[in-house]
């Protein structure tokens, strides 16, 4: 008695494992399923599953440890139409009371099934049955069908009845499981595709519109131009002032359009091949670009501990060039501006900064910073786009990394990015 507890119970154990292991496939765990109910208790295991109007009784697994039995078993059976209440099984998940027929009385069997198992019964000349609810979490799911076929097959005992029913309520928990595996990750890739959808029409959208506007743009430029040139005897000094007004928000909008179409670019530019970047030579080579575009100003940059990362080089120079021009621009009011790069390396990720004593931020506002259009100072005070920063963090994420940026109103500012550690 205590050696077939103990078999049961591990049993019970093991079962519970090989279910888990497979909740993650629904479709290979209803395999398992049947294949372990046949091994265990035998011979053939028959799964059928609720349908979604909650009536239909769906196949869904069928094992036979004879492979000529089981394919004879999906032909035949698995085509009948059966419903909750209708046959034995119908029975069986409408009321949750088991089949257990240790010996099956033909005469008896074909009064309580459905007409179309009776050829099938008749063939394989079932011995056994026992049939038994699939329910978790208050849900009838469906049920299992386990026969014994051929003359000299021993019956099902109470003791096969009990360990099925305990094995049920461990087989119906694993499939409730898998199903909600299985919706949620279709969800999730239903939304991420409607994402990815959503961002490529946007970007097309930005690209689209942003070509389109050069060409206008560049004949109000030009003809202001022409105005200007060729009538700027006859004009006052308002017209002068609006005529050069003109101008200068036709370049400030060609401008924008420039760096929008820039970021749809960087959405479309691939992101491979990654390399692994001497980021030391890199910054020194942008902030030698920097320092040419501004001979005229006493600049103090100091370039830190930069360690290196894996990445794309081309877009990593990009996020250079934005937050390193940042820190000039911001700062052109100090002198001299300091600007100090550093870097630090961890076992997750390798960290950089960009911190000068410029103009700073409201740090209330920080979050706003790296939104497209987002400025928190007037044209006046500092031109731009607003769309640097934007750039410099669908670089960065679609590396893996992230973002940050740190400051105080005329206290100056911190901008930081991190890449996956290499």
């Amino acid at each position: 008695m205590e050696e077939r507890q103990a078999n049961r119970l591990r049993a019970l154990a093991e079962s519970s494992h090989d279910f888990a292991e497979a909740t993650s496939d629904l479709s290979r765990l209803l395999r398992v399923i049947a294949r372990r109910f046949a091994d265990l208790i035998g011979d053939g295991c028959y799964v059928r599953l609720l349908a979604d109007d909650g009536v239909t009784l769906l196949p869904v697994a069928t094992y036979h440890p004879d492979p000529e039995v089981e394919r004879f078993l999906r032909e035949t059976t698995d085509p009948i139409v059966l419903r909750v209440g209708e046959g034995f099984s119908g029975r069986v998940v409408e009321t949750g009371e088991p089949v257990f027929m240790p010996v099956v009385p033909f005469d008896l069997y074909k009064k309580l099934t459905k007409p179309e198992f009776i050829p099938t019964f008749e063939k394989l000349g079932v011995a056994s049955m026992i049939i038994v609810r699939l329910h978790a979490r208050s849900t009838r799911i469906g049920f299992i069908a386990l026969v014994r076929n051929g003359t000299g097959r021993p019956a099902y005992t109470e003791d096969d009845l009990h360990l099925v029913q305990d094995l049920a309520e461990r087989a119906a928990l694993a499939i409730d499981n898998g199903r909600l595996v299985e919706s949620l990750e279709r969800r999730v890739a239903e939304r991420t595709q409607a994402l990815q959808t959503a961002n490529q029409e946007l970007e097309a959208f930005a690209y689209s519109v942003s070509h389109d506007l050069r060409s206008p743009l560049r004949a109000i430029d030009g003809f202001s131009r022409i105005l200007e040139e060729d009538h700027g005897s006859t004009l006052d000094t308002t017209a002068k002032n609006t005529i050069a007004s003109i101008r200068r928000n036709t370049r400030r909008m060609s401008q924008l359009v420039e760096d929008l179409l820039r970021l749809s670019r960087t959405g479309h530019q691939a992101i491979e091949p990654l390399v692994d970047i001497d980021m030391r030579a890199l910054v020194t080579s942008v902030v030698e670009g920097v320092r040419g575009e501004h001979r005229d100003r006493a600049l103090d940059i100091r370039i830190r501990e930069v360690p290196g990362a894996r990445g794309n080089a081309d877009l990593v120079r990009q996020v250079w060039v934005n937050l390193i021009g940042n820190a000039v621009k911001y700062s052109r009011d100090r002198s001299p501006a300091i600007v100090e790069i550093t870097g630090e390396h961890s076992s997750r990720e390798v960290r950089y900064t960009v911190t000068d004593n410029g103009a700073g931020f409201d740090p209330r506002h920080a979050d706003k910073l790296f939104a497209v259009f987002q400025r928190l100072h007037t044209e006046k005070q500092f031109e731009g786009s607003g769309i640097g920063l934007a750039l410099v963090h669908r670089i960065v994420t679609r590396h893996g990394g992230r973002v940050w940026a740190e400051g105080r109103v005329d206290e100056g500012a911190t901008f930081g990015f991190a890449l996956p550690a290499i």
